[in-house]
């Protein structure tokens, strides 16, 4: 396989964005609304937490991967040290009273990079992702690119999640996951 070094750049600086972005959130300050659309620094965390956990979380029954740790080939291959893998999992394994994996309950930096990269996908309004990796240039493509061949259950799980997120953001910036994608 050919090395793409700029997808190991590409994924250092999404990575970046969004820390810093959470970051300035957690201290009060709103997010650039130009790269994360119009929302307060409340709602952006609310809306972070949900897509990260959503990314982190097993919806099927068999033992796979969640979506932030289905990487790519290059992804895989070149976000060496800044996104991973951890176990394969399902829902099975978690605790008895536990549905759903948080970044809260992971330590591994290489599985907690995976579920920012794909949050970043899915809400910065610029991302550049790596060559292998069937996306979009707009916000909504990369959304459909990433939803379209998921369980149900994982896009009913972030479509009812949605229903708490600020309804401008929702119409402006994503698209409608109660539809079949």
């Amino acid at each position: 396989m050919r090395l793409q070094p700029e997808v190991r750049v590409a994924i250092l600086g999404c990575l970046l964005e969004i820390e810093r972005a959470a970051a300035a959130a957690i201290a009060g300050i709103a997010p650039n609304p130009f790269s994360w659309g119009k929302l307060t620094a409340p709602e952006f965390l609310l809306i972070l937490g949900d897509l990260t956990t959503w990314a982190l979380t097993h919806f099927e029954s068999v033992r796979s991967w969640s979506v932030a740790e289905e990487m790519t080939a290059t992804e895989e291959q070149e976000g060496y040290g800044l996104i991973g893998r951890g176990q394969r999992m399902s829902i099975a394994d978690y605790a008895e009273d536990r549905m759903t994996r948080s970044l809260r309950d992971i330590a591994n930096p290489k599985v907690r990079g995976p579920a920012l990269w794909t949050a970043h996908t899915l809400m910065a309004t610029c991302h550049v992702a790596a060559s292998d990796r069937s996306s979009g240039k707009t916000t909504q493509d990369r959304q459909s690119a990433l939803l379209s061949g998921l369980a149900p259950a994982s896009r009913q799980w972030l479509a009812q999640r949605q229903a708490n997120w600020p309804s401008d953001y929702r119409r402006s910036t994503w698209i409608n996951l109660n539809e079949d994608l």
